[in-house]
């Protein structure tokens, strides 16, 4: 999500909130506050946004998502698909434009430009099928996806697959009109079969996707710099203060012009203890440091 509204909103409650706990939140623990504070409150208002939409123009995200998999014989409860949007899949939020993807074959976008009072439709091309565990597979069912946008016009949408043996493959398109139409770009799912936990661009060419920690403990982010054609592991150089019981998984980036949050995830394996530490950057993603 890339609306300056929700950036706004985000900083001034997390002030609000880490002032009234300052006293009793150690500093470990107030770093992983603050973040969970940001994805609770951008979760909220995406959600008021669907709620919102539904109630003006009968137009419900969650209810067409479902009804898509429906027609095609698979069976997704609510929760699933609801939590899914509460982690930032198959909708996005920028200032009064809304987006939502609707997994039929080929798959389906509803753009609106308003808040969700009126709305418009896009096929994205070619996303009838995808090269998946070392074969190409028409009528491919997905079960997620990312999608966002940046600058005037541009915007991603990345797909995902179904997750089978530890992998989990995406498809990756590109837009330059709004959403209109979109053309398919590389990603690294040859060059690293993993599970997917997040994907986000910030302009045509500078891009990430997010994967769960498999080989070593994480964070495992894969990055282009030239618009798909080339990927390679982001090196990141965690804060202090953690051990080899921790495990990391990145999330979905996030961008208000070169402004960019990309929200990482760390579990502690002795406790289960989870907190949400960010990194930010200010060049679009070539660079980025913890707080």
């Amino acid at each position: 999500m890339t609306s300056k509204m929700l950036f706004e909103l985000i900083g001034a409650a997390e002030d609000e909130l880490l002032e009234q706990s300052e006293w009793r939140v150690p500093k470990k623990e107030k770093r992983g506050f603050r973040a969970k504070t940001a994805v609770v409150i951008a979760a909220a208002a995406l959600l008021a946004v669907i709620g919102t939409a539904a109630a003006v123009t009968g137009v419900d995200p969650v209810s067409l998502i479902r009804n898509a998999f429906a027609k095609r014989g698979i069976d997704e409860t609510p929760e699933h698909i609801g939590e899914q949007i509460a982690n930032g899949e198959w909708v996005a939020l920028n200032d009064d434009n809304v987006a939502v993807i609707v997994p039929e074959s080929p798959v389906k976008l509803l753009l609106s430009a308003d808040g969700g009072r009126t709305w418009r439709e896009s096929v994205v091309a070619e996303s009838e099928g995808m090269e998946a565990f070392g074969d190409w597979r028409d009528g491919i069912v997905y079960y997620g996806g990312y999608i966002g946008f940046f600058g005037e016009n541009g915007g991603y949408l990345a797909l995902k697959a179904p997750p089978a043996m530890g992998q989990e493959p995406i498809r990756i398109f590109l837009t330059d009109d709004g959403g209109d139409t979109w053309r398919a770009i590389g990603d690294p799912t040859d060059n690293h079969p993993a599970v997917s936990t997040g994907a986000g661009f910030s302009t045509p060419r500078i891009g990430f996707v997010s994967y769960r920690y498999g080989e070593d403990a994480g964070p495992d982010i894969w990055r282009t710099l030239d618009g798909g054609d080339t990927w390679e592991r982001l090196a990141v150089t965690l804060p202090g203060g953690y051990t080899e019981d921790h495990r990391f998984t990145p999330l979905t980036p996030s961008f208000d012009g070169a402004k960019g949050v990309y929200p990482i995830e760390i579990l502690d394996t002795q406790t289960g203890e989870e907190e949400l530490i960010t990194m930010r950057s200010d060049d679009y993603g070539l660079t980025w440091s913890f707080e």
